[in-house]
């Protein structure tokens, strides 16, 4: 069977043939098989498992959700997905909410804000409606202080949990960031060696993994950057004119010319 390493990521069929044809083991749930399916599904479990728990802040779970407010009403447990694609969601599928954002009209960033202190602020007569600045996450929905005065369009962005369903359907993508896909794969093969009682290849296989894992977390969670760094040549002015050899400033009496290793400028 051909490995298609050009999709995404392995459905959890794929990833096992292709833990098979590098081991050189039979994988099945007969008794002339090396090794089981149920015990390689569960180290690829494994496998995923812990390197989820590395970090769920990948570019790859990023979600953004939405929700209106209502009027008068503290409390939202359940959202629109836009990105990366449309779907209906609850609190729980995320693993953490980097945001808060009223999108409406000019719109504001809301403050994370404790819930008892919250109760303690907003309650009885002084609980009245206005425009919310404030959000607390409590009984998996989000609260909101004060109380909307009227329909707000809210953006939540965070990350979002993992789902399990290629456990369930082996045809289906595992759902892990694709730059892990390989390192993945090594987790595997030293867990299967391990079972094999050899320890040699075991450890070979998890030094691979334990390298790639570092290099890939630190490209994927460094902080990010729009472009690479310009060293020199980046001067650009709005000028009134541009000429080959300079450019005149907004203002009258400047006129500024690139040089190297500094730009010339001189009064006129």
């Amino acid at each position: 069977m051909a490995i298609p390493f050009s999709n995404e990521n392995l459905t959890l069929a794929q990833m096992r043939s292709f833990v098979s044809q590098l081991s050189q083991l039979t994988i099945g749930q007969g008794a002339n098989d090396d090794i089981s399916t149920d015990l390689v599904n569960g180290f690829i479990k494994e496998g995923f498992q812990k390197i989820y728990v590395l970090s769920n802040r990948y570019p790859y779970y990023q979600n953004t959700l939405n929700f209106s407010t209502v009027n008068n009403v503290h409390g939202y447990s359940t959202f629109t997905q836009t990105l990366p694609s449309v779907a209906t969601k609850t609190l729980t599928d995320l693993a953490q909410i980097i945001s808060v954002v009223n999108t409406t009209d000019s719109g504001n960033s809301l403050i994370y804000f404790d819930q008892f202190k919250a109760e303690s602020i907003w309650v009885g007569t002084n609980d009245l409606s206005g425009i919310p600045v404030y959000f607390t996450v409590w009984a998996n929905q989000i609260n909101l202080y004060p109380k909307p005065d009227g329909v707000y369009v809210m953006a939540v962005r965070g990350y979002r949990r993992p789902s399990l369903a290629w456990l369930q359907d082996e045809n289906t993508n595992i759902d892990i960031s694709p730059d892990f896909q390989l390192p993945l794969v090594n987790y595997v093969m030293s867990r299967i060696f391990q079972f094999q009682e050899d320890p040699e290849m075991a450890n070979t296989y998890m030094r691979n993994y334990e390298q790639e894992i570092t290099l890939v977390q630190a490209n994927l969670t460094a902080p990010n950057s729009n472009q690479p760094m310009i060293l020199s040549g980046g001067l650009q002015l709005n000028g009134a004119a541009n000429t080959a050899y300079g450019f005149y400033g907004s203002s009258a009496g400047i006129f500024v010319q690139p040089g190297t290793p500094y730009p010339l400028g001189r009064m006129y």
